[in-house]
């Protein structure tokens, strides 16, 4: 098991530099994990309403589920159109949690908290809707952006399942 673990690891730390090396790359098949979302809710949800002889909504949106991931991993360029579409929806994301922030902390400061949160909600705030925007002007600074952060993850994770293969060995 020791070893495996530490096999397991250099190789994921391997994959995650070649992943950091390739950032568009790397981002662009991040689609395929959104087809294995939509596939494994699609998959859950209607072995739920079957086993519980319900066949309403959540059924309905199963079987839909995986029909769209199925058109997007067969259909040409629909894969393609769907990591366009998440690279708006993040840079949409940062705007709204921007403004969430923003909200929370005028909040805070009118309820006169007496930490300094509301100082922090601000500045995040500022800084959401600026990279907000900065997300929609410059979609690939994005796509390079989470490339390079799964690629981190990966090494990351690869040095802790070493780690732990060390600490195994050792007890």
């Amino acid at each position: 098991m020791k070893t495996l673990l530490c096999v397991l690891g250099v190789l994921m730390g391997l994959c995650g530099i070649a992943l950091a090396s390739t950032p568009i790359v790397t981002f662009w098949e991040t689609s395929y994990f959104f087809v294995l979302l939509l596939l494994v809710y699609g998959a859950a949800s209607m072995a739920r309403g079957v086993t519980k002889k319900e066949y309403g909504g959540n059924f309905l949106f199963g079987i839909l589920s995986v029909v769209a991931g199925l058109l997007i991993l067969f259909v040409p360029g629909l894969k393609f159109m769907t990591s366009s579409t998440i690279i708006y929806l993040m840079a949409v994301w940062f705007l709204l949690q921007g403004a969430v922030f923003l909200v929370f902390g005028v909040r805070a400061k009118k309820t006169n908290a007496e930490t300094k949160k509301w100082l922090g909600n601000l500045v995040m705030g500022v800084f959401s809707i600026i990279l907000g925007i900065y997300s929609l002007i410059h979609p690939v600074a994005l796509a390079f952006s989470v490339g390079v952060l799964i690629g981190i993850y990966f090494i990351i994770s690869g040095i802790n399942l070493v780690i732990l293969g060390i600490q195994l060995e050792k007890k």
